[in-house]
C-alpha cells in the first residue's frame, strides 16, 4: 500500500466479502457490498462501486456471519484502477490494533528460510495464518494438500489446508485471531549462497505481469531467494513480475515481486524456462 511498513508485509490475494459505508465524491451517503482483492497486515485493495476521494475515511464491516464483529474505519490511499464491478481502491488501517481480516501474519525473522508462502487455515477452529513453509513442510503439503502444525488457538496439533475465498453462496466462518509483527520478502545479494538450497517440485505457479493476463506455469524448483518455472510465454531477462507458488484459483494466494534472471527456449516442448529471484521491497516502494 502507501507506506513502507505495509509494503514489507506479505500481500495475500484473497476475496473477503465486505459491507462498506460512507460518503462518496458527490457527497451522497452510501452503504454497499464490496470485496477485497488483496490484503496485508495494515490494509487492502478493495473493489467498490462508488467514487471516493484520496485521504477520506470509510467504514468496513465483514459480511460473513461469524466475522461481522470485524469492523472499523479505514483511510483511502488512492484509486488503483477499475474492474467491471467497480473501482480498485487501496485502503490503510490507521489503528494497528484493529483486526479486520482475522489473519495472523508472521514476524520478519520467521521468513528468512522460507521456500514458499501460503495462507493456511486450521481444520478445527478455522483460524488463519500466513505460513512461511520450509522445504519439509512444502514437500508434505505437495503430497497431502495439507500439513500438520500446532494451532495456538486449539492448543493442539491440527491439519492446516489452503484457505478458500469467500463467496456469496458460502460465507466461511472463522475465529478471531491476534496478529504478530509484519513479515517480509526474502532478500537477495547476501543470500545468494542459498541458491543451492533448491527444492525440486511440480507445483502450479501463477505469473503476473503488468499489462498482460495472468499465466499458469509449472514450478520446477524453488528456494528462499527465487524459483524456476516453465511457461508458454517468454519473459525478457530482467523483467519485473509477480509470482505465486503454490497457486490455486479457488483459494488465497500470495504474490511475491520477482525479477527474471534468465530465459531459455525448450524447442521440443514448445515452452520457455525462466529463472527468477525475489526482489527486495525497499523503503521507497509504492
Amino acid at each position: 500500500m502507501a507506506s513502507a511498513s505495509l509494503r514489507r508485509t506479505d500481500r495475500v490475494s484473497l476475496t473477503l466479502l465486505l459491507e462498506v459505508s460512507g460518503t462518496n465524491r458527490q457527497g451522497q451517503e452510501f452503504k454497499v457490498p464490496a470485496r477485497t482483492l488483496l490484503i496485508n497486515r495494515g490494509g487492502a485493495v478493495i473493489v467498490l462501486d462508488q467514487e471516493l476521494a484520496p485521504e477520506q475515511f470509510i467504514h468496513l464491516q465483514r459480511r460473513a456471519p461469524h466475522e461481522s464483529h470485524r469492523r472499523g474505519q479505514v483511510r483511502v490511499v488512492g484509486e488503483f484502477g477499475r474492474q467491471k464491478d467497480g473501482f480498485l481502491y487501496g485502503v490503510e488501517i490507521p489503528d494497528s490494533s484493529m483486526d479486520l481480516w482475522g489473519v495472523e501474519f508472521p514476524a520478519t525473522a520467521e521468513s528468512t528460510e522460507a521456500v514458499a508462502r501460503m495462507l493456511l487455515e486450521c481444520s478445527y477452529c478455522r483460524g488463519r495464518e500466513v505460513v512461511h513453509l520450509n522445504e519439509l513442510e512444502l514437500r508434505a503439503f505437495e503430497t497431502n494438500r495439507g500439513i500438520a502444525r500446532h494451532c495456538k488457538t486449539c492448543g493442539v496439533p491440527s491439519i492446516w489446508t489452503q484457505a478458500p475465498h469467500e463467496d456469496e453462496d458460502k460465507l466461511t466462518p472463522r475465529r478471531r485471531r491476534t496478529t504478530d509483527p509484519q513479515g517480509s520478502v526474502p532478500a537477495t545479494g547476501e543470500q545468494r549462497d542459498r541458491q543451492r538450497m533448491r527444492l525440486k517440485t511440480r507445483l502450479t505457479a501463477c505469473i503476473r505481469q503488468a499489462g498482460a493476463d495472468d499465466e499458469l506455469a509449472v514450478c520446477e524448483d524453488i528456494s528462499p531467494v527465487g524459483m524456476c518455472f516453465r511457461s508458454k510465454r517468454r519473459y525478457a531477462s530482467d523483467a519485473a513480475i509477480d509470482v505465486a507458488v503454490p497457486y490455486s484459483p479457488d483459494a488465497a494466494n500470495i504474490f511475491l515481486p520477482a525479477r527474471v534472471v534468465y530465459s531459455e527456449e525448450m524447442p521440443k516442448a514448445g515452452l520457455f524456462r525462466h529463472g527468477t529471484e525475489y526482489r527486495r521491497i525497499g523503503a521507497r516502494s509504492r
